[in-house]
């Protein structure tokens, strides 16, 4: 890892096709670090601090790595899972991790998680924190295989409770969930927004991606010190292997993209540099 790299924004991506992490300077889109050791890693997610964990899915564990860092801070058994992808909630600081059959939350990110079911999804794809501890995860649906399921933990709920969009979502490809600091944002190349109020997410719009090739996942970032809804959309791409930068919500076509160091590339996450 380049010593500069800690004072600078940086995106990880991980790559199970060589079993790495590969770290970039945000603004210069340029390689600064590879980090090494993982057995199939998965989706990324940070915290609020800068910190990066890393689903190590062969590993059956979750890998947390400080902000510019090369050596693991903390490893959290994931039992006999194997862990796809995790989202940090920024009010308590609790890690939730995707699971094909259950979603597993860690209170303070640290200990043995408890296990979470039902709310009418099976088979679960992807998850994500709102902005006051509610979590969103979504994947199968019992009623018509054919279609997206979703459903929410709030804060200090104890179980998964379903949640019935007003816009039915085919499962073609499956699609990832991330919250934008305004709505809920459901997709790929085609960014559904919803707003959720009880058990009933509404849509408010859409964004359209025309990336080079097909989206495995996204993740949405605010650059240049703005707040609240994200501005740009960095997604990772499979064939060929490319990492593309696009102007949100406007969408669109990609304004950069990276290529260096990758293998399969999956996962992504933004961590910012510590501003004191």
């Amino acid at each position: 890892m380049r010593a500069a790299a800690k004072s600078s924004d940086l995106l990880y991506v991980s790559n199970p096709g060589n079993n790495t992490v590969t770290v970039y300077a945000y603004q210069s889109r340029k390689l600064v670090g590879t980090l090494n050791g993982f057995s199939s890693p998965a989706g990324l997610c940070a915290d609020t601090a800068g910190d990066v964990w890393v689903t190590n899915e062969g590993g059956n564990n979750v890998i947390e790595y400080a902000h510019g860092g090369t050596q693991p801070i903390k490893t959290l058994s994931d039992g006999s899972e194997q862990p796809l992808a995790c989202s940090v909630d920024a009010t308590t600081g609790n890690l939730a991790i995707l699971n094909a059959n259950d979603v597993a939350v860690y209170r303070n990110a640290s200990g043995s998680p408890k296990r979470y079911k039902g709310g009418g999804v099976y088979g679960d794809y992807a998850l994500g924190y709102g902005a006051h501890g509610d979590l969103l995860v979504d994947g199968g649906s019992y009623d018509n295989p054919n279609f997206i399921a979703f459903a929410q933990l709030p804060l200090n709920a104890t179980h998964l409770q379903q949640v019935v969009f007003s816009k039915t979502l085919q499962w073609a490809p499956p699609t990832f969930v991330q919250w934008d600091g305004q709505f809920w944002v459901v997709g790929l190349e085609t960014l559904d927004w919803f707003k959720i109020t009880g058990n009933h997410g509404i849509f408010e719009g859409y964004s359209m991606l025309s990336p080079s090739s097909s989206i495995a996942q996204f993740w949405i970032a605010s650059i240049g010190g703005r707040s609240g809804r994200g501005n740009q959309i960095i997604v990772t791409e499979d064939d060929p292997y490319k990492v593309e930068f696009f102007q949100y919500p406007a969408g669109g076509r990609p304004f950069a993209s990276i290529i260096d160091g990758l293998s399969n590339p999956y996962g992504i996450t933004v961590s910012k540099a510590s501003k004191s």
